[in-house]
């Protein structure tokens, strides 16, 4: 993750754990960029908690399980399984910052990325229609509360 990214210049680890987390709990309905910064921070924490040695005494299983919400995530927003995640990363982060500056030409752009398996319009519809998706609200929710008990506090 980029420096300012998420919009905090502090723990990106501990600010994408609760962004996640919140936004996976809702139903998000025509706010793409907020969309786009919660894929984002689910694709980062999928690697990061399984990477890092910093999440190392986290539970094995929820760490399993941040991966498994990846997945289904980019299933449903039509990302491809191959992509690597610090692409998917940097675009979804691009993205929201071209919704929220109502940058048309660049969403367009950014959503003819070869991360994307579906058609422009198929995922822009995605981005603008977020359903609660409970085994990804359990998982983030999980692991952002795991986090102080594992005495996190920096980065």
């Amino acid at each position: 993750m980029p420096p300012g990214a998420l919009g905090t210049n502090g723990d990106i680890d501990i600010r994408a754990l609760n962004l996640a987390a919140f936004e996976f709990a809702r139903t998000i309905r025509n706010n793409p960029a907020e969309v786009a910064d919660a894929v984002a921070a689910l694709d980062y924490l999928g690697g990061e908690l399984n990477s890092s040695p910093r999440w190392i005494s986290m539970d094995s299983l929820t760490r399993a399980q941040m991966l498994q919400a990846r997945q289904t995530i980019r299933s449903y927003i039509g990302i491809s399984q191959a992509a690597s995640s610090q692409a998917v990363v940097d675009t979804m982060l691009l993205l929201a910052k071209a919704y929220q500056a109502g940058d048309r030409a660049k969403v367009q752009q950014l959503l003819g990325s070869p991360i994307f398996v579906e058609p422009p319009a198929a995922v822009e519809a995605h981005l603008n229609d977020l359903p609660r998706m409970p085994a990804i609200n359990n998982v983030t929710t999980r692991a952002d509360q795991l986090s102080p008990e594992l005495n996190i506090t920096g980065g």
